[in-house]
């Protein structure tokens, strides 16, 4: 009988998403390198500069090398191909122990289908989360913190014959979106701090309702919370 159930953001969450973006930029370099002959390393460098210099990386692309590519191509690479990603030994093993205890996981996250799930195959999450309850949310209409996708997850848990009175867990790490909803909804949530890579800045600075029951430093500190 299943007694918990933990639920996980994606980007930020499972794996960081600066690291998508890198393997994303790549991509557009290599583009870049074999239709106009440019060094592919050095327009991947030039495109996380211009990033940090929080720049349009593409537009500037352009500009910088003097060419008419459409921007519209840099974003379908960026957006839909096989990223290269990798699960942290953290994650990995906090995983393996949840699923070791009997522990039932799944994600939540906003994006466009195609891009999240390519990630998610990409870290190898169907090793411990059942795709059946990976919900992407790609309508605006219904992103967090809209309730929508959290009570989607419990009905299909419930079809899974999870008890009624079962533990719920949130795990996320943007306090403007994560935890408003499932704090609603009697779930326990969770914060995973950034670390200085996360993509959004995090903000503690907001309503009562939009801030997580439990806050942690690193992946491994889930294990002495999810009980």
């Amino acid at each position: 009988m299943i007694q918990r159930v933990v639920c996980f953001d994606l980007d930020d969450t499972l794996y960081k998403e600066i690291d998508f973006l890198k393997s994303g930029y790549r991509k557009v370099s290599d583009l870049v390198a074999k239709r106009y002959g440019f060094d592919a390393l050095e327009v991947y460098a030039r495109l996380l500069t211009w990033y940090h210099q929080s720049k349009n990386p593409f537009e500037t692309l352009n500009e910088t090398y003097g060419i008419d590519n459409p921007i519209s191509d840099y974003l379908n690479v960026y957006r839909y191909h096989q990223p290269s990603l990798l699960l942290s030994s953290e994650v990995r093993s906090v995983l393996t122990s949840l699923k070791e205890q009997g522990v039932l996981m799944g994600i939540i996250s906003d994006g466009r289908v195609e891009t999240q799930k390519n990630k998610i195959e990409a870290l190898g999450l169907s090793e411990w989360i059942a795709p059946d309850l990976v919900l992407i949310n790609e309508d605006k209409r219904y992103f967090k913190p809209n309730r929508w996708s959290f009570d989607r997850f419990m009905l299909k848990c419930f079809e899974k014959n999870v008890e009624a009175d079962s533990v719920f867990y949130y795990v996320g790490d943007n306090t403007e979106k994560d935890f408003l909803a499932p704090n609603q909804m009697g779930w326990e949530t969770i914060c995973l701090k950034d670390d200085g890579r996360n993509i959004h800045k995090q903000s503690f600075e907001m309503g009562e309702e939009y801030m997580p029951q439990h806050t942690i430093n690193n992946f491994v500190e889930l294990i002495d919370i999810i009980r």
